[in-house]
């Protein structure tokens, strides 16, 4: 039996058949097959190459070593990032979020 790790993923190739999709997420090979028919799998994308069906290796590494969400929201607190130059509003920090304002001024780029 195979561990599937990150590396040994990598090293099957762009891509993988059904039977090596299952023993890496360690279940049945008909189980997988049997979403596919259904279009019930949504874990990837399935290739359809003729007959034969194939799993990009690149959507098993995303499906299982996603990248944690930040606890943090992503709007920086307030003071700590500059201006947008490009957008000028009458209260700072306007497009970021941490002010509501009901109008910005836009300002084109230079030889737009």
């Amino acid at each position: 039996m195979t561990t599937w790790t990150r590396d040994a993923i990598e090293a099957l190739g762009p891509i993988t058949d059904v039977r090596t999709t299952a023993a890496i997420f360690k279940v049945d090979p008909e189980t997988v097959y049997a979403q596919i028919r259904r279009d019930e799998w949504t874990t990837t994308r399935v290739l359809r190459l003729g007959r034969k069906i194939r799993i990009p290796t690149r959507d098993l590494i995303v499906a299982l070593y996603r990248p944690e969400i930040p606890a943090e929201p992503a709007v920086p607190s307030e003071g700590n990032h500059p201006e947008n130059v490009q957008v000028k509003s009458m209260e700072p920090h306007s497009q970021c979020g941490c002010h509501a304002t009901s109008e910005a001024e836009i300002h084109t780029l230079r030889g737009a």
